[in-house]
């Protein structure tokens, strides 16, 4: 594995753990300003699968319909998972079925916009490896 591809691997799985920190540390009501909580789950998951995806494009041969559906799926499972634990009584937290839609509508979008500059991010990779293979 080169500097590129664990670069990407530690942002993924540093922004997951805070992702899963954030949504289960006990919040006072008042805490997020009204009408916030929707967007930031919409946000926190199309960045979660904008790096899933593009770690995973790392490991894959090639990105196919399947392969993006599983990442998708994943994701949205994710949020399930997410949501439900929140109902935990000791976390003073509420899950909600509409944090979950934005989840997974976030995960879409995250997919999407990781497809639209999937082939800069290629320029990229190469040339970091360039530079990894020069004294």
């Amino acid at each position: 594995m080169n500097r590129y591809q664990t670069l990407i691997r530690a942002a993924l799985i540093l922004y997951w753990v805070l992702l899963f920190t954030a949504t289960h540390i006990p919040l006072k009501k008042g805490t997020l300003p009204p009408g916030t909580d929707v967007p930031l789950h919409f946000i926190a998951y199309a960045g979660l699968s904008f790096l899933l995806t593009w770690w995973l494009s790392l490991k894959w041969d090639k990105l196919t319909l399947k392969r993006l559906l599983i990442v998708f799926v994943g994701v949205s499972l994710f949020g399930v998972v997410d949501e439900l634990l929140q109902g935990i009584p000791v976390l003073h937290r509420e899950p909600s079925v509409k944090d979950w839609v934005a989840d997974t509508l976030g995960a879409l979008i995250g997919i999407s916009l990781f497809l639209l500059v999937h082939k800069p991010c290629q320029r990229l990779r190469q040339r970091l490896q360039k530079n990894d293979e020069t004294p």
